[in-house]
């Protein structure tokens, strides 16, 4: 368990996690990393922490390097506990070290741990720290995604180690995303984005701008979970796409979601599907039996329709279209149109439901259409119908 340069005298010394199959209800079939770096200079500087079980290996990694006792600081970007899980073995082996962090930080971990005798170095934004032959600079990005969240840049080294920001779960042999299929690593990120930091895209906004007041000057970014993106052409891809999901840009795309019992709610979704195919707009259909929320979602990301169909069961959102929805609410996709679709056999109006948090979400939304029991022709016309004037909303 050997540590791994990334950059003159910069070490990757983090953990793969290859069994994680699931993270806050985020399905992650690939499983994920937990990084961290590891700065050789006059003043050893250890930036984050991993996962607590896995915290055996980031100890080896570190010592195949240096003992703990040379460690000056230890950097902590964000205190969610597959990033500070480690932290109180670590200050248990440098006692010395000093804590590097924002006063959020500083808060969360006096909630999550026995701090004790534990040193702190508190920053905001525009700080820096000299470590010797290296300046760290920092900046705060409160509610991206936690109030703690930071990332620290390494000027001499245009390095930016921004924790979860620009991460992926995807855990493989590489390290690097050159090293990698490069459109399966920007399919993780996305997926990432969507799951994990869609509802706080105006606080992305925010830090891409600040990162730009700051000028700074990127040729690798290493996040805490996933690959490490090196060289200009990579760096500004994934800003790119950051700038564009923060934005809320959509492309023409239709997601239909939904789910079925005996076929009825099936048949609807078949015939918006044919609809948007007809008329050369790019659709994806998932059904909730099948695809797992959180895949859903990441179709939802960049879409502009989203039909979301309900096969009503006791007067009720079916299950796992209730859960979907919920799911969405929370992560607050914005500037959609949406279109809440379904079947029934004696309580009509559920797909209403739907079409409200269409609506609280702030979306262009059409009127639901609802049929009793199984569709027939004239029915599946008249939602072909709808949907064609849905295209045109």
């Amino acid at each position: 368990m050997n540590a791994v340069e990334i950059k003159k005298d910069v070490y990757w010394v983090g953990v793969k996690d290859w069994n994680l199959r699931e993270f806050h209800g985020y399905n992650t079939p690939d499983g994920s990393t937990y990084n961290s770096y590891l700065i050789m200079d006059e003043k050893i500087t250890l930036v984050d922490g991993v996962k607590a079980y896995l915290t055996h290996e980031q100890i080896a990694r570190v010592k195949s390097m240096v003992d703990f006792s040379k460690i000056s600081y230890v950097v902590v970007n964000h205190v969610e506990q597959d990033h500070s899980g480690s932290i109180p073995e670590i200050m248990k082996l440098a006692p010395q070290a000093v804590i590097v962090t924002n006063s959020a930080g500083k808060m969360a971990l006096e909630a999550h741990f026995d701090t004790t005798g534990w040193q702190y170095y508190i920053i905001k934004t525009g700080d820096s720290l000299n470590i010797g032959k290296r300046n760290l600079s920092f900046l705060t990005t409160p509610m991206l995604h936690w109030p703690d969240s930071m990332m620290t840049y390494v000027a001499e080294d245009k390095l930016l180690l921004p924790n979860d920001g620009f991460g992926q779960h995807l855990c493989c042999e590489a390290l690097l995303v050159k090293d990698y299929p490069n459109d399966l690593v920007m399919k993780a990120a996305k997926s990432y984005y969507a799951n994990i930091l869609l509802p706080y895209g105006q606080q992305a906004e925010k830090a891409l701008s600040a990162a730009g007041e700051m000028k700074l000057d990127i040729d690798m970014i290493a996040p805490s979970h996933g690959l490490i993106w090196s060289g200009k052409e990579e760096v500004n891809q994934i800003l790119g796409a950051y700038a564009s999901w923060a934005k809320g840009e959509t492309n023409h795309k239709a997601v239909i979601v939904y789910d079925t019992m005996w076929g009825a709610t099936a048949k609807l979704a078949e015939t918006a599907m044919a609809e948007f195919q007809d008329a050369g707009i790019n659709v994806v259909k998932h059904n909730l039996g099948i695809s797992h929320i959180s895949d859903v979602i990441t179709d939802v990301l960049d879409a502009e329709y989203v039909l979301i169909g309900n096969p009503t069961l006791n007067n009720q959102m079916f299950p796992r279209v209730a859960a979907f929805v919920t799911y969405m609410k929370g992560l607050a996709p914005k500037g959609k149109k949406g279109l809440a679709f379904g079947s029934y056999g004696w309580r009509p109006g559920v797909a209403k439901e739907i079409k409200q948090v269409m609506d609280d979400l702030g979306w262009k939304t059409a009127d639901v259409f609802e049929e009793k029991y199984t569709p027939k022709s004239d029915v599946l016309s008249q939602f072909a119908q709808r949907v064609k004037e849905f295209i045109n909303l």
